[in-house]
């Protein structure tokens, strides 16, 4: 009994860490940037790669880091589109403000924390 307790504690733990977590990205070797002209089109020899691990890294830590905010999503245009993990965002980007959509999940935006944004724009410069 205490083993089929164990599995169903394990399973439930397993499958409530994979809800909600549709933005995570694990392993990336390349991080691909394209200015965008709108949700579809994307602005032609705009591709920018960051190979760095450390520049990796800091993209990393931004999507995973960002927050979930709650509402309806209703957004301008993207600025960008952000490729990386085999997953791809939208980001939006001022000096202070950061979002992040997940192309496949379009209802939902995501906030960059206040060093994400710094960083990233660091990168961007």
């Amino acid at each position: 009994m205490k083993k089929y307790l164990f599995i169903s504690i394990f399973l439930f733990a397993f499958i409530a860490s994979l809800s909600g977590r549709s933005k995570g990205v694990k392993e990336v070797k390349e991080v691909n940037v394209y200015e965008m002209e709108s949700f579809s089109e994307v602005k032609e020899d705009s591709l920018v790669t960051f190979a760095d691990k450390t520049e990796i890294k800091q993209f990393k830590k931004a999507v995973n880091s960002a927050k979930k905010q709650p509402g309806i999503v209703d957004m301008a245009d993207p600025q960008y589109k952000v490729e990386l993990g085999g997953k791809s965002f939208f980001l939006w980007l001022s000096q202070d403000h950061g979002t992040i959509m997940d192309v496949e999940n379009t209802h939902t935006i995501y906030s960059l924390t206040d060093k994400s944004v710094e960083n990233v724009n660091n990168l961007f410069r």
